[in-house]
Order: structure tokens, then C-alpha cells, then sequence
């Protein structure tokens, strides 16, 4: 294990858990950085914490969360209750020739009457479509335990090399690290 000195370092992220650090610093030794320049360390041993979220806003989630059931279409409720009242008094009406001793009027109303109502009530109990609720679910972050060595942090030879920076940091945040920002800023 190395020992780290209190320095300033050009870069650092935070990660889950260990292994994700771990494997975050054998893709940069991969990539051609040295040990000088790689250290992996405790968290809570440098910078004060300063994120910056890469992904989408986690404060919108309660929108994205929400779910509620749509009611009853009114279109719908007048279309059975009509199709129903049709049928209905349709066979009402077609019963009357079986059994002449029925009044036609009545029979035929009365079986409109039982339709509209059947179609009413059927519309109007069908389940509306759930609107929202796109399928994701929120998860507490795992806890931080004290000693675990989830933190990279670089210290380059020369800080001005953009794209040696750059490469190390989309290495950081592919390997789900979060940078932190409070590291590297210079005065």
C-alpha cells in the first residue's frame, strides 16, 4: 500500500464501493498512467465533496413517479349504454312475436330501459388506463463505510495536459465514479 501525502490533486471521484475503485484504477493503469499518478484511498481523506451529477435530474423524480388511474370516458359510457339499449330492445322487441300476448310498447321500452342502464354501468366500471409510473423504482444509495478505499485520485505530471485529464476523467465516470469538483481547481 502506498503512503499518500496531504497534496493537491488534479483529479478525483468517488465510487460505490471498492471493487468499482479498484477496477477504476486498473483501467487507468491500463490507459497508461503511472503509479506515481494513480492513488486510490479512504474516503472522506481529501476534498470537501462538491458533485456534480452526470445523468438525468434526480429531483424530477417524484414527477416521473407519479401514477394515477384515468376515469371513465364519457364517449364510452354513452356508446354501450346506446349499443346496449339497441340490443336489448331489439330481443324485447323480437319476443314480442313469440309471445303476442306481450304490449310491444311496453316491453320494448323496458328492455331499452334494462340496456342503457347494463352499458352504463358496464362503461362505467371498466378500469380507465394508469398514466405515469414509467417503471422506475428508487433505491437508497448504499451506505459509506469508513475504511473502504473507494476514492481515485490523480495527480499528473502536467496538469495542463487537457487530454490526458480528459481521458482520465471519462475513465472515472464510466466506472461509475463521481468526480469531485472541490479537487483540482486552481487559484
Amino acid at each position: 500500500m502506498q503512503q499518500q501525502q496531504s497534496a493537491n490533486y488534479d483529479l478525483m471521484a468517488v465510487f460505490p464501493d471498492e471493487p468499482k475503485a479498484t477496477e477504476a484504477t486498473e483501467k487507468l493503469h491500463k490507459a497508461g498512467f503511472t503509479q506515481d499518478e494513480v492513488h486510490q484511498m479512504a474516503s472522506g481523506s481529501i476534498g470537501t465533496g462538491e458533485f456534480r451529477v452526470h445523468g438525468p435530474n434526480q429531483g424530477r423524480a417524484d414527477y416521473f413517479l407519479q401514477r394515477q388511474r384515468s376515469g371513465p370516458n364519457l364517449w364510452l359510457v354513452v356508446g354501450l349504454a346506446l349499443v346496449f339499449a339497441l340490443i336489448l330492445g331489439g330481443l324485447t322487441f323480437i319476443s314480442t312475436f313469440t309471445l303476442p300476448s306481450l304490449h310491444v310498447d311496453y316491453v320494448f321500452l323496458i328492455g331499452a330501459a334494462i340496456g342503457l342502464i347494463l352499458g352504463a354501468m358496464l362503461a362505467l366500471l371498466r378500469r380507465g388506463r394508469v398514466h405515469g409510473d414509467i417503471g422506475q423504482k428508487t433505491t437508497a444509495p448504499p451506505k459509506q463505510m469508513q475504511g473502504t478505499r473507494n476514492v481515485v485520485a490523480l495527480r499528473f505530471a502536467d496538469p495542463d495536459n487537457i487530454s490526458r485529464k480528459s481521458r482520465a476523467r471519462a475513465i472515472l465516470i464510466n466506472n461509475q465514479g463521481k468526480i469531485d469538483r472541490s479537487v483540482g481547481q486552481r487559484e
